[in-house]
């Protein structure tokens, strides 16, 4: 097996960092090494890393947030591969050994069905669900949604530093933006169709950042559309692909902002008016019994 190099970066994550290390350090028949970003914690987080010792290698900055911590990890990094942990996530103990065996050659990337976990109620417990999880050449499929859990990839270290790493551009983002950038420029991405990564939903993430998200999708998206591989489409497809974002972004406001979502959807129907579940979540969007569940406006 080769060493994988796993990277995780948290930021006052003292209510879940132990689990998500520890679900690292059980897994099984696979040579790692661990990398802690501490960006800046305040609280019990530096104390709580330091029981693990020489287990993991643990790095302390001022706060400058999970991209660049991400960044600076993968520039320490010597292994062929490099996979990705978010401090409030968790690891089945055969996630890293599933995935390197079915990665041959010609693997950029290689990610994992998800399990949702925590605060949830929206979503389906298993991402297969609701969304197709494809492999092979993703440019056109990701244009359409993002698919791809950050904490479920492992990615070779070859790639990423060829992508240039993460960029800080799309705010929210940036891991789309990654495996859209890789596609476009041949990179071919293999799945195992196991939950094998549990993805933490929670009040604090940052998909409750609802602007600034929908604008960090919306940059991701043009710059794939806008490059060499992006103009060769048909308008129909960015016409799609555009009407998906707003309708993602106007998905996760809808139960805090109402009128906000409203607005999207709307805008979503503008590019893509062939879509009858955006006339339906519009409808919702007019029900009290969202205001009174969630306390939005």
């Amino acid at each position: 097996m080769p060493e994988v190099s796993v990277i995780i970066p948290v930021y006052n994550g003292a209510p879940f960092i132990a689990d998500a290390v520890r679900t690292v350090l059980d897994q099984q028949e696979v040579d790692l090494k661990v990398i802690v970003i501490d960006d800046g914690s305040a609280d019990e987080t530096p104390n709580i890393l330091a029981e693990f010792a020489d287990r993991i290698h643990v790095v302390r900055q001022p706060n400058a947030g999970h991209i660049a911590a991400r960044n600076r990890a993968a520039e320490m990094a010597d292994s062929e591969w490099l996979a990705f942990l978010d401090a409030d996530d968790q690891w089945d103990a055969e996630k890293l050994r599933k995935q390197l065996d079915i990665a041959d050659e010609q693997t950029a990337m290689v990610y994992t069905e998800r399990q949702n976990i925590g605060e949830c109620e929206r979503v389906a417990r298993r991402q297969s669900d609701t969304d197709e999880l494809t492999e092979g050449d993703l440019f056109e499929p990701l244009l359409y949604n993002n698919f791809i859990t950050v904490s479920s990839v492992i990615i070779r270290r070859k790639w990423f530093e060829q992508l240039g790493g993460f960029s800080s551009e799309p705010f929210g983002s940036e891991d789309w933006d990654l495996w859209l950038r890789c596609a476009a420029l041949g990179g071919i991405t293999r799945v195992v169709r196991e939950p094998l990564t549990r993805y933490r939903w929670h009040a604090d993430s940052m998909t409750n950042n609802h602007e600034k998200m929908c604008y960090g999708r919306l940059k991701a998206l043009r710059r794939a559309l806008e490059s060499h591989r992006g103009q060769q489409l048909p308008r129909t497809i960015a016409r799609r692909a555009l009407g998906r974002v707003w309708k993602c972004s106007a998905w996760y406001a809808t139960p805090w902002k109402r009128s906000t979502a409203f607005c999207w959807y709307i805008r979503s129907a503008v590019y893509w008016p062939w879509d009858s579940s955006v006339y339906k979540a519009m409808v919702r969007c007019c029900t009290p019994d969202l205001r009174q569940a969630r306390g939005g406006g």
